[in-house]
């Protein structure tokens, strides 16, 4: 039996507490024959929501009173457990790359998991926020134009 961690937050649930079906599919395959830590933001709300969800067979779960936490919260949790009663992990599950660089960094197996539609809405290539106009894009490039012809070192 291997012990493995996995957040919460981006692996099992989006950010608008929608819950990441492909996740969940990763999360009942791995917690067959293993030891799942779930790191949480916060016990209380995570507890519920895994119940509301019928998300049971996980160990443990690892809140966020790991030393550190509020610079790399993920990466801070599972440093925490390993270095606590729970020992090695032998794989980290993460949504984030930076944090998955520092694991492989300190030698955790880790897997990358990244879910295109639960990304923040301004960064999709589809959304409607952030969207400017055709005549303010117009505007834009008429002023960049202007300053490019005034500079002084171009000339």
């Amino acid at each position: 039996m291997a012990n493995m961690a996995l957040p919460i937050d981006g692996v099992l649930r989006s950010h608008t507490g929608a819950p990441i079906y492909q996740g969940i599919a990763l999360y009942k395959l791995l917690s067959d024959n293993n030891k799942i830590f779930l790191l949480s933001n916060d016990k209380k709300i995570d507890e519920r929501w895994l119940r509301e969800q019928k998300l049971k067979g996980y160990d443990d779960m690892i809140g966020p009173e790991a030393p550190n936490s509020f610079e790399d919260r993920l990466y801070a949790q599972v440093l925490h457990a390993r270095n606590s009663s729970v020992g090695a992990f032998e794989l980290a599950v993460v949504p984030d790359p930076a944090v998955a660089a520092k694991l492989l960094a300190v030698g955790i197996t880790t897997l990358l998991f990244l879910q295109p539609f639960y990304i923040k809405e301004e960064f999709r290539p589809d959304s409607r926020k952030g969207v400017r106009s055709w005549a303010e894009i117009v505007d834009e490039l008429e002023k960049q134009q202007d300053s490019f012809s005034e500079d002084p070192r171009i000339q």
